[in-house]
């Protein structure tokens, strides 16, 4: 006790300096406007400046996270393929084969806008033209598939989102492509229909379901979901059946949209044939 009162009577007139420049302050800040509404103005944009740090941290290792699942999920699902190579340089992922000729290339872009809610749900990126998006190339997301491109600008692209009833695709189960549509009827967000999958094949609930061959937009195995419902209908030769999607539409916020480089070779072709 004596050594606390003897720092006290060491440094009074410190002390007291101190709590006048406190009071001051205090003083200025409640009794003048001005002062106050710039300090806060101060404070908030110190505050703005760290949140959006933090933001852009946070998002900078969520895409990280997002790029490593699309390499995980792409080589797994070309283990057994042509392709000899995974090849990653700065925000692009090359799809190689053996003879190390570029198949695919994948471009990472956020979500700045998406629905889940409409008939007809969109999804908007930052990524454009700028970039080599075009209009009708196949988007991903580190699950699964999540649509097409409906058209692009500079720096931003508009995507048909899988929750589209405009949307179609043809699915593959079991290593077996049906050629009947996979839709969305505008039931939950994470809820998709098959129509016109006969009785007789042989199907059970859980088997996934993926992308086949009928589609140049994007490569064949691409998950599309599970299913979760199987009925048999007495009335009906078909399956009533359901799959859950396998991308997270609610809580999409980083995607992935593939660019053939070949498909306008191999659209020249099929059109010569038809």
């Amino acid at each position: 006790m004596q050594q606390l009162l003897a720092f006290i009577e060491q440094r009074l007139h410190l002390i007291v300096f101190a709590l006048l420049q406190v009071i001051c302050g205090f003083l200025v800040f409640r009794l003048n406007p001005f002062q106050q509404a710039s300090f806060t103005q101060s404070a908030n944009s110190v505050t703005d400046a760290t949140n959006n740090i933090s933001s852009e941290v946070s998002a900078y290792f969520d895409l990280k996270y997002q790029n490593k699942l699309l390499q995980d999920q792409v080589a797994n699902q070309f283990k057994n393929s042509t392709i000899g190579t995974l090849l990653v340089s700065g925000d692009t992922i090359a799809l190689k084969d053996t003879s190390r000729k570029s198949l695919y290339d994948v471009i990472p872009a956020q979500v700045v806008y998406n629905t889940t809610f409409k008939a007809n749900n969109v999804f908007v990126i930052n990524k454009g033209q700028n970039h080599g998006i075009k209009k009708n190339m196949g988007v991903i997301s580190s699950e699964g598939l999540a649509g097409i491109v409906l058209q692009s600008t500079a720096n931003y692209s508009t995507v048909m989102s899988l929750l589209n009833t405009n949307m179609t695709v043809i699915p593959n189960i079991n290593g077996m492509e049906y050629y009947t549509k996979l839709l969305w009827i505008n039931e939950a967000p994470n809820v998709m229909h098959i129509s016109g999958i006969n009785k007789l094949e042989k199907l059970k609930i859980g088997d996934e379901v993926k992308t086949g061959k009928s589609s140049m937009l994007f490569p064949s195995g691409l998950s599309l979901g599970t299913i979760t419902k199987l009925d048999k209908n007495p009335k009906s030769q078909y399956y009533e059946t359901e799959i859950a999607t396998a991308t997270n539409f609610r809580s999409l916020e980083y995607v992935f949209v593939i660019i053939n480089r070949d498909i306008e070779q191999m659209e020249s072709l099929i059109s010569d044939n038809d």
